[in-house]
């Protein structure tokens, strides 16, 4: 059986380094089949198991007394490979964006259907990112404390609110029939994958989770552009509930399958590719030259005596809001500005094709430059492409506008990339879904701005200038905050949030080895 060769690739894999390049060429083929075998074979769904083996660990500790428990490869813990928890959380992504991504597109045939005004539509947004954004720390709190909740369970309990979010949306004859059952259950069902996919990657990849991080949250984004498409081409009142029931199926029914593949890896674990003692001078761990291992694991309540957090919560609260107002407004505003069908299409689904595309590459020019300074320069890029946008548009350039679309959109997610990977940096992995879920809630007050507060400046003024000038300034205060606050906690800080004796008894190892 195939199976087979895979297991014996495993224990061989040593043997093939000294291999002539066609032998190399023929392990890259075994692994990407392997990595295949692992998805349907995990669950018996060719009637051959795959089970999980307790192996004996080890635990290690660096220069600095961070901890890191070895010995389990991902098979091992999981019983297939490491790269499962990278594509289906990538799926899972895709799965889920089409509540907030897709809005922008719909709301106009939603609001058409039920004689709601553009402030009414906009307030269903940003209720649906209240619920999205608050429910990330509490699925962070269950996740890493309560034995009854596990990754596997937000994805199953996530995918059933998405598709109950449709149902309810097909039939709001009512605004706060909406408001509850689109945006505050599929705000939960979304906001419940999201915060699961996005930080499995570093759990599963310590020691190299730039770009993967970007190309797992860049699903969130182009995942919606089909979608997008479909509302922005056929979404009509003849069709009205049959759409928004296959929306509801497609995207609850993708996240249920794949929920059952779901599972983290133990606490402090490290893959055996590159030695977190040594790792200065592996080649191989060259992202972890500018982004080191966190000295310790943090709690929440520990992270928040360090200084970075506020800062942090404030920097995310306004981008948040420049690229929620992206999302939200690009579409209408095109049409407003009479751009043409072309320039109207290609503006708001590039701008979610780019979004999702542009994360990994922030990811990666993070891993060069440090996630700090990628912060400033990404964040800078996009405040000055929001406002090339407005101009392009009152110019009534429809290729300016595509243009500063793509940019704007290939910038303006890397918030969702380059916080959770700062997080996981400076506070550790053990407790990354509920850190970073405090910094993730900011997403609500910066909803807040993309929807409501947006609307109400576009109403009330009559144009849409104001409102894409303090989006463009919001990025660029957003660039100066992670220029002048966001160093690393030193380790003075960390024994003043942890306290001496929590700092020193993380750095003590158990020897002999143990048995997971």
């Amino acid at each position: 059986m195939f199976t087979d060769s895979c297991q014996s690739f495993g224990d061989d894999r040593g043997n093939f380094l000294e291999k002539t390049p066609s032998d190399q060429r023929r392990i890259e083929i075994i692994q990407f089949k392997c990595v295949l075998v692992d998805f349907f074979v995990a669950k018996g769904v060719f009637g051959l198991a795959t089970t999980a083996n307790s192996v004996p660990y080890r635990l290690v500790r660096d220069a600095t007394g961070r901890v890191y428990r070895m010995g389990e490869s991902p098979r091992d813990i999981m019983g297939y490979s490491r790269l499962v928890m990278l594509f289906l959380p990538w799926i899972g992504m895709m799965l889920a964006s089409t509540l907030e991504y897709g809005w922008g597109a719909a709301s106009a045939t939603v609001a058409h259907e039920y004689h709601w005004s553009l402030t009414t539509a906009f307030w269903n947004y940003s209720v649906y990112v209240l619920f999205e954004a608050g429910v990330s720390y509490f699925n962070g709190r269950f996740r890493e404390r309560a034995t009854w909740w596990s990754p596997k369970r937000a994805m199953l309990v996530g995918g059933i609110l998405v598709a109950a979010a449709y149902f309810f949306l097909a039939h709001s004859a009512a605004p706060w029939i909406s408001y509850a059952g689109y945006a505050a259950l599929g705000g939960i069902g979304s906001g419940l994958a999201y915060s699961t996919c996005v930080n499995m990657v570093a759990k599963w990849f310590p020691e190299k989770k730039g770009w993967r991080t970007g190309f797992v949250d860049g699903g969130w984004a182009y995942g919606a552009v089909p979608f997008i498409i479909l509302y922005a081409t056929s979404f009509n009142v003849h069709d009205f509930v049959s759409i928004l029931y296959l929306t509801g199926g497609i995207l609850g029914a993708g996240l249920v399958i794949i929920s059952f593949w779901f599972k983290d890896p133990p606490r402090s674990w490290w893959p055996a590719g590159v030695d977190p003692i040594r790792w200065s001078e592996d080649r191989r761990a060259w992202s972890l030259k500018r982004n080191p291992p966190a000295m310790r694991q943090l709690t929440t309540a520990e992270m928040w005596r360090t200084h970075q957090p506020k800062w942090m919560i404030l920097e995310f609260l306004f981008i948040a809001g420049t690229s929620l107002f992206g999302v939200g407004f690009y579409y209408p505003f095109a049409v407003a500005m009479h751009l043409g069908a072309v320039a109207i299409i290609a503006g708001a689904t590039g701008f979610a094709f780019t979004d999702g595309t542009g994360r990994p590459l922030v990811g990666l020019l993070s891993d060069l430059i440090s996630r700090r300074w990628a912060e400033v320069v990404v964040y800078s890029i996009l405040g000055l492409t929001t406002l090339g946008s407005l101009l392009s548009g009152m110019a009534h350039s429809p290729v300016l506008f595509v243009i500063f679309a793509l940019l704007s959109g290939g910038t303006s997610g890397s918030l969702f990339v380059l916080n959770p990977l700062m997080v996981s940096d400076y506070y550790g992995t053990d407790h990354q879904t509920e850190n970073y879920g405090t910094i993730y809630a900011a997403k609500v007050v910066g909803g807040f701005y993309g929807g409501v507060v947006a609307a109400y400046l576009i109403t009330g003024t009559s144009s849409y200038t104001w409102a894409f000038v303090v989006a463009s300034l919001m990025a660029l205060a957003a660039a100066g905050i992670a220029a002048a606050f966001f160093q690393r906690p030193t380790e003075a800080e960390l024994r003043r949030a942890m306290g001496d004796e929590e700092f020193e008894r993380q750095a003590q190892v158990a020897e002999p080895l143990s048995t997971a």
